[in-house]
């Protein structure tokens, strides 16, 4: 296909689904330690306020928000679904546990607003959480590319 048809067969895609995606893994760091009911605060507020970003610029339906976060000593996701309900948090963490370096994998599915729409507001939820909870992060991998939106359409 050229560079126009595959333009209009991701657009044809985009149409059928209607499904905005975002994806990214990262390194957290904290400069304390973070204990597990603040790391599970965290991941529920940024899931929250990714999901608000996404409906308020024109998402109407959330497909899945979810968040994996994994430290030397144990792992915690959270996955919304539902603004009203927030997040469920669920982790490994014995009691007492704290972390202050860790990775994080993000997955963000939307209806109703595209790709580009859901990365900004998932870049922008992050810049502002990661702030209000005193963390730094690292980009190990982010999963907005095209080429995989088309990719199983091209011959090898």
């Amino acid at each position: 296909m050229g560079g126009m048809d595959e333009d209009i067969h991701l657009a044809m895609h985009r149409e059928a689904d209607e499904l905005g995606k975002f994806a990214t893994h990262l390194r957290v760091h904290a400069p304390r330690a973070v204990s597990r009911e603040e790391a599970a605060r965290f991941l529920d507020e940024l899931l929250v306020q990714i999901t608000k970003g996404c409906i308020e610029h024109g998402a109407d339906l959330v497909g899945h928000v979810k968040a994996f976060l994994k430290a030397p000593n144990g792992a915690m996701s959270a996955s919304l679904i539902d603004l009203g309900r927030r997040s469920n948090v669920t982790h490994d963490f014995g009691g007492g546990s704290t972390f202050q370096d860790a990775e994080l994998t993000l997955h963000v599915i939307v209806h109703g607003i595209w790709d580009p729409e859901v990365r900004e507001q998932s870049l922008e939820a992050m810049e502002r959480v990661f702030k209000q909870f005193g963390l730094k992060y690292e980009v190990i991998k982010d999963y907005y590319e095209t080429e995989k939106g088309i990719a199983h359409h091209q011959k090898k």
